[in-house]
């Protein structure tokens, strides 16, 4: 197998929470003595700042980012299932305001929790957009239907949050 389509689904407390995100992952010849590369469909749009517009996606293990030995791609270790457990957990996560380089920093102050909260209402919109490009150019999936009947109620999610107070969410 060189090529797999994986999706991933938004974790609840997340802006991303009950969105559908589709990754192209190939395998290199040298695989797995080096990472996969792994294309984001983004639909031409930034919903965190490890995943660009373009399909890249930033993350040590993939090599794509910088980090200490145990973050690294590891031969005898590392899977692609732990690849997308990390961009379910380290990238899809609650808070992806500190996931830029240097934000961090101010994790825990008043004025990057409000920052951060000002953040994930804009990210949640573009999560909406994302289900809206995907199920307007749905990927070449078998089962991409299925996933989309089974997920229905994200729908209903989408039209709840446009009400939703992230205050509730997310404390400050």
């Amino acid at each position: 197998m060189d090529l797999l389509r994986a999706v991933i689904v938004g974790a609840d407390g997340t802006p991303y929470s009950d969105g559908l995100f589709f990754f192209d992952i190939s395998f290199p010849v040298e695989y797995p003595s080096v990472p996969p590369e792994v294309h984001y469909h983004a639909g031409g749009l930034d919903i965190n700042p490890n995943l660009y517009s373009n399909g890249y996606v930033c993350l040590s293990l993939l090599g794509t980012w910088s980090g200490s030995h145990n973050e690294n791609w590891q031969p005898s270790f590392s899977n692609v299932l732990q690849v997308l457990l990390s961009i379910q957990a380290l990238i899809l996560n609650e808070k992806p305001y500190f996931n830029e380089p240097g934000y961090e920093d101010f994790k825990g102050t008043p004025e990057g929790e409000i920052e951060s909260l000002e953040y994930n209402e804009e990210i949640f919109l573009l999560s909406l957009k994302t289900m809206d490009y995907s199920m307007r150019r749905p990927p070449k999936v078998s089962a991409f239907w299925s996933i989309i009947i089974w997920f229905s109620d994200s729908l209903c999610t989408c039209k709840a949050g446009m009400n939703l107070s992230f205050g509730s969410m997310y404390d400050v």
